[in-house]
């Protein structure tokens, strides 16, 4: 899959969805953290990019084809999958690893963020700050 139809098929079948899914999370975020910061109970919620797990590697080797089996990814194309996430990021030098989303909400619910409610934490290596997220 070339880059041009990696966009396409990112921009069609993930970003749509997923777009639409985390601006209801960040709208829900601050209403209920409004009501519920009077009881003392903190709402806040993680925002991350692409990870290269089996589920986005299969999405991105079948395209638009929700018929193709889904298996288990080789080497190669989560090295692949991890290249295309991070040529849209601006923060350059490493990669987005599951670990790394699991480590902000941990942050988000413990007591080091005692005082932060209603925030969106966005994990993306800047993704949504590049001019590179333009078009998809």
């Amino acid at each position: 899959m070339d880059s041009a139809e990696f966009e396409r098929v990112l921009r069609v079948n993930a970003l749509g969805a997923a777009h639409g899914m985390k601006h209801a999370a960040r709208a829900s975020i601050v209403s209920v953290a409004s009501v519920l910061g009077g009881h003392g109970i903190r709402v806040n919620c993680v925002s991350p990019f692409g990870v290269a797990t089996p589920m986005l590697v299969n999405a991105w080797r079948h395209g638009a084809d929700h018929d193709a089996v889904v298996a288990a990814p080789n080497e190669k194309e989560v090295e692949k999958t991890e290249e295309m996430v991070r040529g849209l990021a601006t923060l350059k030098g490493t990669t987005l690893r599951p670990s790394d989303i699991a480590e902000a909400a941990l942050f988000l619910a413990s007591d080091e963020s005692r005082y932060v409610s209603g925030h969106n934490l966005v994990v993306d290596g800047g993704v949504t700050t590049s001019r590179n997220l333009i078009g998809l």
